[in-house]
């Protein structure tokens, strides 16, 4: 589309919505339950930003983390209320300024990021998923194939990125700015959490590349791992994986779960890693940045940066299917409040669609098409 005619189809999308109001699940301070807001604006894109009609949002643990407090020293919400969810899926409906690659129309996914859109100085977010529209800079915005069902790809983004650039780099890095994984063929991975929306896309990425992979997991998930690329799947509910795999060497480890937390478990990880080996948290940060480099081993935080070129490969790998997103359930918009409290699964990730309708009626995004 021409610089000119993009203009004109911008221009007439956002005055069918300027001064129109969305329906947007708030949450009015740390610890509060959220509630749905019917008449919030919707918000106009920026310069380098697009206007997205969310048709899919996918809740994480994150967002629940995040609504408790847990990160507030890191990730501060400056303003309440706010609307939480990063994972998007839905279509373009505006251009800001200076867009230079994407178009109206466009069928879209995105993470808003965390550090991206919780960050003072912002012009969007903080996060935003649970609306009906969001806005988002254009460079963290990756267009999905018309081979791909929207429903699809929404739980991919954020899970997505934190497992790519944890063991690929990509472009991400520590919280401390240095580099992360560099997995290859022949390099041995342990992902702790295979069962997790990042454990079970880490699995798949790593084997893609020619790893092996070493995974936890409880007893029903040890057939869909080994599936999906893990050579060895350890049930932690039944046997002590430390003890299990004593003696073996891992090139890098991927902790899903939140589990080293404390110096002694940090001792236990560092006997499991290789010289000069790498063990990346999704969660602890504080422990990670406190190791720093502990018997010749590094420990590495990681919050994934929002990225298209990064989210570009992931969405290509999932289309020529050498990649799947587990998730749990589709929940309709209606019920989000109730979903981030009670019902972010373990698996995979919650995904809410627009429709209103009740699950057990199909929606009409999950029904081809725009979907």
């Amino acid at each position: 589309m021409c610089d000119a005619t993009e203009e004109v189809a911008a221009g007439m999308a956002m005055h069918r919505i300027r001064n129109a109001n969305m329906k947007a699940w708030q949450c009015a301070g740390y610890g509060k339950t959220l509630t749905l807001a019917t008449d919030i604006p919707v918000p106009a894109p920026g310069i380098g930003e697009v206007l997205v009609s969310i048709h899919y949002a996918a809740l994480d643990p994150l967002d629940v983390n995040l609504l408790a407090g847990t990160y507030q020293d890191r990730f501060q919400i400056d303003t309440f209320p706010f609307v939480p969810g990063f994972d998007v899926a839905g279509q373009v409906m505006a251009l800001g300024p200076e867009c230079l690659k994407l178009s109206v129309g466009d069928r879209v996914a995105l993470c808003l990021g965390v550090k991206e859109s919780c960050s003072k100085g912002t012009t969007f977010g903080p996060a935003g998923a649970l609306a009906e529209y969001c806005v988002c800079p254009e460079e963290q915005v990756s267009k999905v194939p018309d081979t791909l069902l929207l429903s699809a790809v929404a739980g991919l983004p954020l899970a997505g990125l934190t497992a790519y650039q944890a063991l690929f780099t990509g472009k991400g890095a520590s919280s401390t700015g240095g580099s992360l994984g560099d997995v290859k063929e022949g390099s041995n991975v342990l992902v702790l959490g295979g069962d997790r929306g990042t454990g079970h896309l880490a699995v798949q990425m790593a084997k893609h590349k020619g790893a092996n992979v070493v995974t936890t997991a409880p007893l029903e998930k040890v057939h869909w791992l080994e599936r999906i690329g893990a050579s060895q799947v350890l049930d932690y509910k039944k046997e002590d994986w430390l003890v299990n795999l004593k003696g073996r060497e891992f090139d890098i480890i991927l902790d899903c779960v939140g589990w080293a937390a404390t110096p002694d478990e940090v001792d236990s990880a560092s006997q499991l890693l290789c010289a000069g080996g790498l063990f990346v948290g999704t969660s602890n940060f504080s422990a990670m940045e406190a190791a720093g480099s502990k018997g010749g081993c590094q420990f590495k935080a990681l919050v994934p940066r929002a990225d298209s070129e990064d989210l570009d490969v992931l969405i290509d790998w999932l289309a020529s299917g050498r990649l799947e997103v587990m998730n749990d359930k589709v929940w309709p918009f209606s019920e989000a409040g109730e979903v981030i409290q009670t019902n972010i699964a373990r698996c995979g990730k919650a995904i809410i669609c627009q429709c209103a309708a009740s699950v057990a009626v199909p929606c009409q995004h999950a029904a081809g098409g725009g979907a």
